[in-house]
């Protein structure tokens, strides 16, 4: 018994503790989130094995994940220049960490190596969403850009929205359009183009906008914005009244949704809504502008802090000392009494004295019209909405602009109105320009009934008989014409195998949007030279051009040829 015990004592068993077995250590204690024994096991697996590229990783992974940016892009450079140079996914981590770091320059070039690199890498929708961050959350236009399709994206969305800054609307209306058409996906497009819609004036496709931004992404939080905007230009009080109520309740993580929450606040009359938010942000110790700390001066003003007011705005008066703005309010609160009345600030930054009234500017002020975006807003509204003797002082207006936004202004005006004085002053602003005349509009001719009851110039609305029509009615009623019976007959045959599959096909709240989308695609097999493109057959049928993309999308899945 006792030679048995001393056989036991002296038994040795080897355990050999090899680099992989401190790397299979530390994932477990990071499964439990014990990041400290996690970091020490990936610590000594490195010692064992220092060339070892994975465990290096793993290593970044875990101090990125405990906040410490620095030393985890540290060791992703080693991996890079010691290691493994091939793996590319190494530039998507360091651009998460610089992200991090807010150094958003070496943020957007990691996140571009990669995308050169990898397009089709597992972490190209993570790295196209950092760069969406960065140009268009962060407003910071791009210093590169990508080959290939996303460098159309990207680089004419940054024209399209240096033209909304400009007040050149109807030039960011047309590259909106071409944006989403191309990619439907390209979220910050859908909520600049709501925006040029609204500078123009034209509320009904702005609304349409938004509507089709929230059903692609529902918690938008810009689109929210611009909704409640518009829902208080229509005096929906009930709806807006909801949603200010819920995006009270939002709690903005980024900087510049903040910034945009803040100021839809602010422009909706929630100035002690948008004075916390305001003040919460210029707390954050991040580099802000004139007019953020002018908007948040506003705010504390309406909301009753006039104190903190005039320390926003001497801080205005800081950092843009030659505008005049800083003083002027300055001077409007210390000299209003106490109990007076206040006067209402509009959120705008520009000095007040300087203002140019378009109803009554000569040509002396021509050059001020010309660089105001907020002016160039209101011709365009005013020629859409205005009573006439407006329209007609915008048109003057506009002939002493004479830019190219100004001429597709006039020629807008002149194909759509109805009223030959309006006309007539479009073809004298157009020659004032010295721009070529339009050709002469057909005379529209009185609507008989056979043509009320079919709306063929304008498909897209529908009478109360025709929202219960099938897609095959529709296609019959709009291709009824002559020359249309190979396109009808075309557009019979692939709804028919369409309607066969047993995916259902996507959801539309207009039927006729089917029919657009088969009118686009027979335009695109039968015809490829001279094919409409989908914003045209968008526009033909009164639909917003992504409802026709879905629909054609849906639809290619078949073999059109």
């Amino acid at each position: 018994m006792k030679q048995n015990k001393r056989i036991e004592k002296s038994t040795v068993v080897h355990f050999h503790q090899d680099a992989r077995f401190f790397v299979e250590r530390g994932l477990r204690f990071l499964n439990r989130y014990d990041y400290d024994k996690a970091i020490r096991s990936f610590r000594r697996a490195i010692e064992l094995e220092p060339k070892n590229a994975e465990y290096q990783c793993h290593l970044a992974s875990v101090l990125a994940e405990v906040g410490n940016f620095e030393a985890s892009n540290d060791i992703l450079y080693d991996v890079l220049e010691k290691c493994e140079p091939k793996i590319v996914e190494v530039y998507f981590y360091m651009a998460n960490n610089y992200a991090n770091l807010e150094d958003y320059e070496m943020a957007e070039e990691m996140a571009i190596r990669y995308l050169q690199q990898q397009s089709d890498g597992a972490y190209r929708e993570d790295a196209e969403e950092l760069l969406d961050y960065i140009y268009f959350e962060l407003d910071m236009p791009p210093r590169h850009f990508l080959t290939g399709e996303r460098e159309d994206v990207y680089s004419k969305h940054e024209r399209a929205r240096r033209s909304l800054e400009e007040g050149r609307f109807l030039e960011a209306l047309d590259i909106l359009k071409e944006i989403v058409e191309a990619d439907p996906s390209f979220m910050p497009a859908w909520n600049n183009l709501s925006l040029a819609y609204y500078y123009v004036g034209d509320f009904q496709q702005a609304m349409a906008t938004i509507e089709e931004t929230l059903e692609r992404e529902h918690g938008n939080l810009h689109a929210l914005c611009n909704l409640a905007v518009l829902l208080s230009h229509h005096n929906r009080a009930k709806e807006l009244v909801a949603l200010i109520n819920m995006l009270k309740k939002v709690v903005p993580y980024h900087p510049e949704h903040a910034y945009k929450l803040a100021t839809t606040m602010g422009v909706l009359g929630q100035h002690e809504e948008a004075y916390r938010l305001y003040a919460k942000m210029l707390k954050s110790g991040r580099t802000h502008e004139a007019c953020t700390y002018h908007y948040a001066a506003i705010s504390a003003y309406m909301s009753g802090h006039k104190e903190q007011a005039i320390r926003w705005w001497q801080k205005v008066k800081q950092l843009d000392p030659e505008s005049g703005v800083a003083e002027h309010y300055m001077e409007m609160v210390k000299e209003a009494k106490d109990g007076q009345t206040k006067q209402v600030i509009p959120y705008h930054y520009y000095q007040p004295q300087q203002e140019v009234s378009w109803e009554k500017a000569p040509a002396s002020g021509v050059e001020e019209l010309k660089n105001d975006p907020m002016i160039r807003a209101s011709l365009l509204w005013a020629l859409q909405h205005g009573r006439d003797e407006v329209k007609f002082a915008v048109l003057q207006t506009l002939a002493l602009i004479g830019d190219d936004e100004a001429e597709a202004a006039v020629r807008q005006c002149y194909h759509q109105t109805d009223d030959p004085q309006l006309q007539k002053l479009a073809l004298l602003a157009l020659a004032d320009m010295g721009a070529e005349m339009p050709e002469a509009r057909p005379k529209r001719k009185a609507k008989t009934k056979a043509a009320t009851e079919h709306k063929l110039e304008f498909p897209g609305s529908e009478t109360d008989s025709q929202k219960t029509e099938g897609v095959e009615d529709c296609i019959n009623r709009f291709f009824s014409g002559s020359g249309q019976e190979d396109m009808k007959n075309w557009c019979l045959s692939v709804w028919k195998r369409f309607s066969q599959l047993e995916k259902p096909p996507v959801q539309v709240r207009k039927i006729v949007a089917w029919v657009a989308a088969l009118e686009y695609l027979y335009s695109a097999v039968k015809n490829q030279k001279h094919a409409q493109s989908q914003a045209k057959v968008a526009e033909k049928y009164e639909l917003s051009p992504s409802t026709v993309a879905k629909c054609v999308k849906a639809l290619q899945t078949l073999d059109l040829k």
